[in-house]
């Protein structure tokens, strides 16, 4: 009998997309700090309230799956060897902060592939973006921060380790863009830092910056209005 207990799988509400996230391409590091393997990653801020139903669900995962580890532990201690101390449980933090401003951020991420137990090949796994329609993006735009959005996210609880408490991770399965904010990010890409009046080169680009206001939303389900693609089939 298999013991695969399957995650629960939320969608957050709507929220503010973080400086510095990997959407439309994963991150690889550099230098010492490259990695075969890339990560997508987002910081997504959300009001305090609309957040409240999401940060619940959080904790209710973790205390559930502490509880049951807990009780594995003392059910079944791990063989210490002699002279050494064995590895007290302990909780690590959970992946949201209170800002005190009436705001929550959440750090989210997934790998861009797997290696599949069963060939022992690698899987790709690209990050599913769709529009506020629900329907895949075909060329995801270089989403930045500002830019707005919902997640699909995959609790993932985990135990403690010599380096990292118990807690639970936020696994991106898919994102829905409900408004963009685009940006180049070149190293000759001055960013916030242009002048409306003044000397323009022939050949030189406008900032691409393409913020999409939106009504409203309730926080859970497809948006009514707001980023779009063509039709191309796909599913949030």
């Amino acid at each position: 009998m298999s013991n695969f207990q399957k995650r629960p799988q939320v969608i957050t509400p709507r929220g503010t997309v973080e400086p510095y996230a990997y959407i439309a391409k994963a991150d690889f590091g550099r230098d010492h700090f490259a990695t075969e393997r890339g990560k997508y990653k987002i910081s997504l801020t959300i009001e305090a309230n609309a957040a409240q139903p999401f940060i619940d669900a959080i904790v209710k995962h973790h205390e559930e799956s502490y509880a049951k580890r807990l009780a594995e532990h003392k059910k079944n201690p791990p063989q210490v060897q002699r002279g050494k101390k064995p590895l007290v449980p302990y909780e690590g933090d959970l992946p949201f902060v209170d800002n005190g401003d009436g705001t929550v951020t959440f750090r989210m991420s997934s790998y861009d592939r797997y290696d599949d137990k069963k060939t022992g090949k690698t899987i790709m796994k690209p990050l599913k973006v769709a529009d506020s329609k629900g329907k895949t993006i075909v060329d995801v735009p270089n989403i930045s921060g500002g830019s707005e959005i919902k997640a699909k996210v995959t609790l993932m609880d985990y135990g403690w380790t010599p380096t990292t408490g118990a807690s639970v991770k936020l696994q991106i399965d898919s994102v829905m863009l409900l408004k963009l904010v685009e940006f180049g990010g070149g190293e000759e890409d001055w960013g916030d830092e242009v002048e409306e009046d003044g000397y323009v080169a022939d050949n030189s680009q406008p900032r691409r910056q393409a913020p999409q206001d939106e009504p409203e939303d309730d926080g859970f389900g497809p948006a009514d209005d707001g980023y779009e693609v063509s039709d191309n089939g796909g599913d949030f």
